[in-house]
């Protein structure tokens, strides 16, 4: 970790009970209790100092718990892994998408591609969900193959006019049985109704070749000044991709500075814009899980400095950022390796690169979950809300999906 001064400014949160109520963009209910998470300031002589301005309330409480069930796979003996997209394509209206896999794999045991997307709506900031709906595309090159090839969707997002771009990993589904790996060529499709239609699938990176396929996996897409920014993974290989014309044409912008290290590949990855517009972004080396790579790039991705890492003190893999109530969060697996590995964790910082000890926020009951993504919230009353989404193993490699709130009070 970095050492920002003489004395290490070490940042993590304080969970403690409250009768408060989430201040959630609908009504809520009167009979919730809900945890208050105090950001506090510890120096290294063991000093705490409270900043009682930054007080956030973590829905449900009293973590580490069963999150809230979302998406029920275990009725139907199915999983629900690999592909968590969240848009928000107008204030408070959101789409939630997550698989609908089979788990009938014995290698895999239901940690598989084998399936389409699914999703629900909400028109209300996330109070209430509708049913499920179908995601056309992704079902209909399942049904098309006969299963040998599927579509999840790791991310969304929306533009300044309302097209939402939902992006597709394509996966083999014989070279390996029911993994999603091999990855094919990474795609998306735009819709402008809301999520109410979709158009076909278009490739992301383009070849005149007209039999070759592309393979890659998009880890991570953000928005902003009318440039859609995407973080696409070949072969170990980091490119920052982006689109100036709403998604009908991406191109590449750069390489990130990330390194393969004695053999292991850098794969996952996520980013976010900066306060002062810098954009920042993780990657993953399963060589080590405690010290994730970054780098930071001044000129909105043309050009990048070297990397540096960050210290998780309790792990994590497949690390997803968010920025919101003016602070940095981190969520992901605590690692695939020894001790305490496979929970739901989350970290705190006040500049994203510092980080807190963590706090789990789910516990690994079977074998392995922790697949995540988030969302800032917009309410009708100006106010903000970060949705977390995660999978979670009932049984095998088997999963539910499950969410998380936190508000700042």
């Amino acid at each position: 970790m970095k050492m920002m001064h003489k004395k290490l400014a070490m940042l993590f949160l304080v969970f403690v009970a409250t009768a408060a109520l989430a201040a959630g963009c609908g009504k809520g209910n009167e009979n919730d209790s809900d945890i208050s998470a105090s950001v506090d300031l510890q120096i290294d002589d063991g000093e705490v100092e409270e900043n009682q301005e930054d007080r956030f309330i973590l829905t449900p409480d009293n973590p580490p718990n069963d999150g809230i069930l979302f998406a029920d796979l275990e009725a139907e003996g199915r999983s629900g892994h690999l592909g968590h997209a969240l848009v928000e394509y107008a204030p408070g209206e959101i789409l939630a998408f997550y698989p609908n896999c089979s788990a009938e794999d014995e290698y895999w045991k239901g940690h598989s591609g084998h399936g389409w997307m699914e999703y629900k709506r909400s028109t209300d900031g996330g109070e209430t969900w509708s049913e499920p709906f179908i995601e056309p595309n992704s079902k209909k090159l399942f049904d098309e193959t006969d299963g040998t090839e599927t579509m999840m969707c790791e991310k969304a997002i929306c533009t300044d006019d309302g097209t939402i771009v939902l992006f597709y990993l394509t996966c083999d589904m014989v070279t390996r049985g029911h993994a999603w790996e091999p990855n094919l060529e990474p795609r998306y499709a735009l819709s402008h109704d809301g999520g109410e239609t979709f158009s076909d699938t278009r490739e992301v990176i383009k070849t005149k070749q007209k039999y070759k396929r592309i393979s890659g996996r998009i880890y991570d897409a953000d928005y902003r000044d009318g440039v859609i920014y995407v973080l696409l993974n070949t072969s170990g290989v980091t490119d920052l991709f982006v689109s100036e014309d709403n998604g009908e044409n991406f191109q590449r912008r750069s390489t990130l500075p990330f390194r393969t290290v004695a053999g292991y590949a850098n794969f996952y990855g996520t980013m976010e814009f900066m306060p002062n517009g810098d954009l920042i972004a993780y990657t993953y080396n399963e060589s080590d899980e405690y010290n994730i790579p970054y780098a930071i790039s001044h000129d909105s991705g043309l050009t990048w400095e070297e990397p540096s890492t960050a210290y998780f003190e309790k792990k994590i893999r497949n690390p997803q950022l968010a920025y919101f109530g003016d602070k940095w969060w981190m969520h992901g697996r605590s690692g695939n390796k020894g001790e305490n590995n496979g929970h739901f964790i989350l970290y705190f910082s006040e500049d994203g690169v510092n980080w807190d000890s963590g706090q789990y926020l789910q516990m690994k009951t079977a074998g392995f979950g922790a697949y995540s993504n988030n969302l800032v919230v917009h309410c009708e009353d100006g106010s903000e809300r970060l949705l977390i989404q995660a999978s979670h193993a009932y049984y095998q490699n088997r999963t539910n999906v499950y969410h998380w709130w936190i508000d700042k009070s």
